[in-house]
């Protein structure tokens, strides 16, 4: 169980890293949209399927508000860059420790 100063930094946070997800997931839809070397069809299929792993991959880091849950999605957060490090200020550190990405 995470501390409660932990949990509360998490909870406000976890809506910072969802709308720079979702950011990212536009951007990334933007740019395949302006193919111009493709098709129209080709740049459809290309975005829904897109789209679709955008989503699994969201719901994957986001879906659940639990404390049982918040480790392992913030350091899902922090893996894929949506965590600056200067907001891990306010943090244990036990949890920052916790949360660290492992290096591949």
């Amino acid at each position: 169980m995470i501390k409660e100063s932990d949990w509360k930094r998490f909870s406000q946070l976890k809506e910072t890293a969802l709308d720079r997800y979702c950011e990212r997931a536009l951007a990334d839809c933007r740019a395949t949209m302006e193919q111009e070397d493709r098709s129209n069809h080709e740049r459809f299929l290309d975005l829904y399927q897109q789209l679709h792993e955008a989503d699994k991959r969201l719901e994957f880091i986001f879906d659940g508000h639990a404390r049982s849950k918040a480790l392992d999605q913030f350091a899902c957060m922090r893996r894929e860059g949506l965590i600056e490090d200067s907001e891990l200020e306010g943090f244990t550190e036990e949890f920052v420790e916790k949360t660290r990405p492992l290096a591949w």
